[in-house]
Formats: C-alpha cells, structure tokens, sequence
C-alpha cells in the first residue's frame, strides 16, 4: 500500500449534545452506547489526533507525521496542520458562541483561529440556525447579554438538509434544533461561549461562559459572509464546489461513474454516504460511508469509482 494515500483512525468525542446517530450511520460499534457529539474524521490537533492505519506511518500520528515529513503536504509551511474535518449530532440545542481569529486565538489561547464551513446532512424539521446579532456596538450587545434578551438580540433562520454555510472569526452563530453535519475548520479548538440554554458539565456544574473575549472578537454589525457556490454536472457526477478561500477550498462530488480528479496540494476526503474505490496509479483502494483520508502531495491525481457522496478539502486558496 502506497504513502500516496493515509487512512486514519480518528477520535469520537461524546458531548452533552450528542446521540447516536453517527455510530449508526457509520458503523462505529464501539461507541454504540455513548453520546457522542463529534466525529474528527480528520484531526492532528492536539486534543484528538487521527492514526494513521495504512503503509509506512501506520500507528503514527497525523500530528506526528505532518510535523516530520512536509514533503506528503505539499511541503507545507504552516507550524501547525490547518484544517480539521468533523462530522457532528447535535440533539439538544448548541451554545451561543463567536470565534476568535488567527492573531486573537494565538495571543490568548496559543492555538489557531477558527473559520468554519458547514454542510447540514440530515435536519429535524423545525431546526433553526443562530446567525449574527442586531446590534451596532459591543455596548449594546452587552446590555442585551446581560439581560437575557436573547429574542431581541439574536437572528434565527430556518435551516433544511443541504443548506450550508460559512463561519469565519467573529460571526455569531449556533443551532436550535437536531441535525447531522459535516463541518470544516480550521485545526482549532477553542470556542466563546454567550449563552448555552443552562447546559452543565457531566458533574452538574453550569458550564463556562466567555462573554468578555467573545465581545472582543464580535463582528459589529453582523454582515453575513459571502459564498458563490459552483454547480456542475460531469456526465452522471454532480460536482458542487462549495468555497475556495484563503482558508480552504471545498468541494462536494456526488459520484455514479468514474471522476479523475487533480490533486494540486494534498486533498482531505471524507466519505459523506455510498461506497466505491478510488484509483491512484496502478492501486485501488475500498471505501465506504464514514471513512476519512488523505491523498498526499506524492499523487497528482487519483480517479474516483463506485456509487457515494464524496466532500473533498484542501488547505487555502487565494
């Protein structure tokens, strides 16, 4: 098995606000009977790094591995892995929270920003987003906090399976509702909480609010963050390319016959639903729903076959 391809083993995380929808849907048994709430497909963070599990790296970390062979990354000059991939259930509602950006987070925090992307998979009826605030002023929206006037503070939107969305630094934003996502973030791990609906830790603690960093970091006013979303069908493929950014770029490939795909740094794959193969040179690797690879920089193009939904990351494009 080549180095031109990394399958991982990667951390579930249980949450206050997570089920079992994803041990389901993928088939993972071992955690059949825990809440999980995420599911780092892809991860070198330090809080839940993904192991490698095939050719020359099996058994070293994705973090390990990044930090001491940049020639499989495009010869990456990032200190730090940039993106993390998820999928998430969220079964009772999310914290209110904002993210810091990149010099905020490592100032205060010594860990990336976040900027985030995400892909609603599967969606309750009745769901809502939180997206941005109707205030001017950090003054304002602090009387507002403070006073628990949540409904004259906050936008809610209706949300469907399909829809998407991106979160750079300092949007507000969370979910009321159920939903199964996939998200895309930068590899950070740190989040401000404004309001979490009297959520508590596992020991029935009320868990931490950080409203005065979150009021740094704030956007004012919320303008909601562009995306211009390409759709494009190759034969019986539909190819939507979602966002390319200086953060990543992002593209969806639903797949029913054979797509040759360029690899121009190293790409990020998660598989969303289905099973197929992909080809690189002269080998041909399974894959089903749940599995999260990379296809480093050693290959400059790989070929996808089989019947599945496919979400392809790679780092920022300008």
């Amino acid at each position: 098995m080549s180095d031109e391809i990394l399958f991982l083993h990667s951390p579930l995380k249980e949450k206050i606000y997570g089920g079992t929808k994803i041990q389901k849907t993928f088939g993972f048994d071992e955690a059949a009977n825990q809440k999980i709430g995420e599911y780092w497909a892809i991860s070198a963070h330090e809080n839940g790094t993904s192991i490698i599990s095939n050719g020359t790296y099996k058994n070293h970390s994705l973090k390990e591995v990044y930090k001491q062979h940049r020639e499989l990354f495009h010869n990456a000059k990032e200190e730090r892995f940039p993106l993390l991939i998820k999928i998430n259930e969220i079964t009772r509602p999310v914290s209110v929270q904002v993210h810091p950006d990149d010099i905020y987070a490592e100032k205060y925090e010594n860990d990336l920003g976040k900027a985030e992307f995400c892909l609603y998979l599967d969606v309750d009826d009745g769901t809502k987003l939180i997206r941005g605030h109707t205030t001017n002023t950090k003054e304002e929206f602090k009387e507002l906090a403070l006073a628990g006037k949540w409904g004259q503070l906050l936008h809610r939107t209706p949300v469907k399976a399909g829809d998407c969305v991106f979160t750079p630094a300092g949007i507000v934003h969370g979910v009321e509702g159920k939903m199964l996502l996939a998200e895309v973030q930068q590899s950070s791990d740190v989040t401000y909480r404004i309001y979490d609906y009297d959520n508590t830790e596992p020991d029935g603690t009320p868990r931490k609010l950080h409203l005065e960093k979150a009021l740094d970091v704030i956007c004012f006013p919320h303008k909601e963050p562009e995306m211009n979303i390409r759709d494009e069908l190759h034969g019986n493929n539909h190819i939507l390319q979602y966002i390319s950014n200086e953060f990543f770029r992002i593209t969806r490939y639903e797949i029913q016959e054979s797509e040759t795909i360029s690899n121009e740094t190293y790409s990020l794959c998660l598989i969303l639903s289905g099973e197929g193969h992909i080809h690189i040179k002269d080998e041909s690797y399974f894959l089903k729903a749940g599995q999260g690879f990379i296809v480093t920089s050693s290959c400059t193009s790989f070929r996808l076959t089989g019947s599945m939904d496919i979400l392809i990351s790679e780092p920022g494009h300008v």
